[in-house]
């Protein structure tokens, strides 16, 4: 009795986890099975989410087909509804290398994929176009030129600003706008920054400033190292003007002493090598290109 007392029982919870397993196993393939399939590539615009009105798809083709006949590269548009949530980057590499867009070899091709409701965008570079069609350069299109006029709701105008950008980049004719710098990023410089600067810029008016001054030229730069210096603070100021005067006072005593100033003041002065020069991108189908992940994507 004891022993099927034992037995009973653990047949039981074995069949109910098999039964679970199953399930699970079932539930995870019918997951794989949707997973969102690649549409066919009908023309250069595949408006899957129709974003585009009539006139503007065809114009929009005509400037593609323009480029692909200069130029060889192979530019193509596609817009879905929704990734069902697929990752973007992942499904944007599926769908180009899918399509070989681009040429074989050359891997000239490029995909700009928008779905909106999603609110997401990515543009997928080939190989060959890295080069030219940077990742900052995409990512600066997706931000500049395409994410604000979604974000008005206007689909199409971002899209064709988005795919003149991209297709006037590749042929030179787009000047690469740069990102504005905020000299703030990195936040307050800290005590040691600013006791490096403070001593650099002491050295130096120490040895090319002060020129006239020759007997205090080491006071003179220790004095506007703790000038920089002590923004912050007392202390990293002096600390600053002390190590200029110790080392301002060891470079013109070995100056002196190896012929008289002239060797630092041609170094380093007026007319020396300071003053010299600092420095002497019907049917249609892919070709067989491949892409390696380079590109950029955007929300809004």
């Amino acid at each position: 009795m004891s022993v099927v007392g034992v037995t009973g029982p653990h047949r039981g919870p074995t069949g109910t986890g098999l039964a679970f397993l199953l399930a699970c196993a079932f539930l995870l393939g019918g997951s794989a099975a949707q997973a969102l399939d690649v549409p066919p590539l009908t023309g250069r615009i595949v408006d899957l989410a129709h974003l585009l009105p009539p006139d503007g798809a065809a114009s929009l083709t005509a400037q593609l087909q323009a480029h692909e006949t200069r130029t060889g590269n192979q530019v193509v548009l596609l817009t879905l509804p929704s990734l069902q949530g697929e990752p973007l980057e992942d499904y944007a590499h599926r769908v180009a290398t899918g399509w070989q867009l681009g040429q074989k070899g050359a891997d000239n091709g490029v995909l700009v994929l928008v779905a909106p409701n999603d609110r997401k965008v990515r543009i997928e570079v080939g190989y060959g176009l890295e080069g030219t069609l940077t990742d900052a350069r995409t990512s600066q299109i997706i931000r500049r030129e395409m994410v604000p006029r979604f974000k008005a709701g206007d689909y199409a105008g971002g899209i064709t600003a988005g795919i003149g950008a991209v297709l006037g980049t590749i042929e030179g004719t787009a000047p690469a706008v740069p990102e504005p710098v905020d000299i703030r990023t990195g936040g307050e410089p800290t005590a040691f920054q600013y006791w490096m600067i403070g001593t650099f810029v002491g050295l130096l008016a120490g040895i090319v400033l002060s020129q006239g001054l020759r007997h205090a030229r080491a006071l003179f730069g220790s004095a506007i190292a703790f000038l920089v210096a002590q923004s912050a603070g007392l202390l990293v100021g002096v600390a600053a003007g002390g190590v200029t005067l110790l080392l301002l006072g060891l470079l013109l005593s070995a100056n002196r002493g190896g012929g008289g100033g002239g060797g630092l003041d041609r170094a380093w002065g007026p007319g020396g090598e300071w003053g010299g020069s600092l420095g002497s991108d019907g049917g249609f189908s892919g070709g067989g290109g491949d892409f390696g992940g380079g590109g950029a994507s955007g929300s809004w």
